[in-house]
């Protein structure tokens, strides 16, 4: 039995058949799930040496979910700069939000690299669409969200927008994430933002819904509402 032989094997001991179903609802993917509960996924994808990774990414067959899942889990346990050479060979397989939104966070970025990193994610950005482009919002909104790039980043939003729910709804994740950590940049933002109707109020919508966020910013930012 080989390495993803015994992962898969040890991911059918794990299954939750209630949480399959709640998870189905939520994710979306079009991929046979076997209803792993995230925690779990998360400590078999913390619990293999690199030799062991390496052979799972050779042999992955990218046949449920969760396999899916731990197949950008595990090459994110590899490092940034590996992660991004190899980035697509996990992209081309994901078909849900789930997929980017769990494996984002687990990429590690040193202080040294975070700039040269920022500039790999903006090359060609404008021509993503898809999980692609899911997964370059989704960096910006972890890594990149402060004093230096928001208000390039927003700005950035503006051409983005308009390619598919899922990204649109990234986005306005991203500006309710920014709201919240750069007031005063993302308030002008959305003041002359060039988003479509439907971002621009999800953003407001979710920045409303943030207990960080006063009173009084909640009731003028309804004002902004397109």
């Amino acid at each position: 039995m080989n390495v993803y032989e015994r992962v898969v094997a040890d991911l059918m001991t794990k299954t939750d058949p209630q949480y399959k179903i709640f998870n189905d609802k939520i994710t979306k993917s079009k991929t046979e799930s076997l209803g792993v509960r995230m925690p779990v996924v998360k400590k078999i994808a913390k619990s293999a040496d690199k030799s062991e990774i390496e052979e799972y990414l050779a042999e992955c067959k990218f046949a449920y979910y969760e396999d899916t899942l731990l197949y950008g889990l595990f090459l994110a346990r590899l490092g940034a700069e590996e992660f991004w050479k190899r980035k697509d060979e996990y992209l081309c397989r994901c078909d849900s939000w789930a997929h980017i939104d769990t494996v984002v966070p687990e990429i590690r970025i040193g202080k040294a690299d975070k700039e040269k990193f920022y500039i790999l994610n903006k090359d060609g950005i404008e021509n993503l669409d898809g999980y692609y482009l899911r997964f370059r919002i989704v960096m910006f909104m972890r890594f990149y969200v402060d004093e230096t790039h928001t208000d390039e980043i927003l700005r950035l939003m503006d051409k983005l927008d308009g390619k598919g729910y899922y990204n649109d709804m990234a986005i306005a994740w991203l500006v309710s994430v920014a709201f919240v950590r750069q007031r005063e940049i993302t308030l002008a933002y959305l003041q002359d933002d060039n988003l479509g109707e439907f971002t621009h109020n999800k953003a407001i919508s979710k920045i409303h819904d943030s207990f960080r966020v006063s009173d009084s910013d909640k009731k003028y930012l309804k004002t902004l509402r397109k």
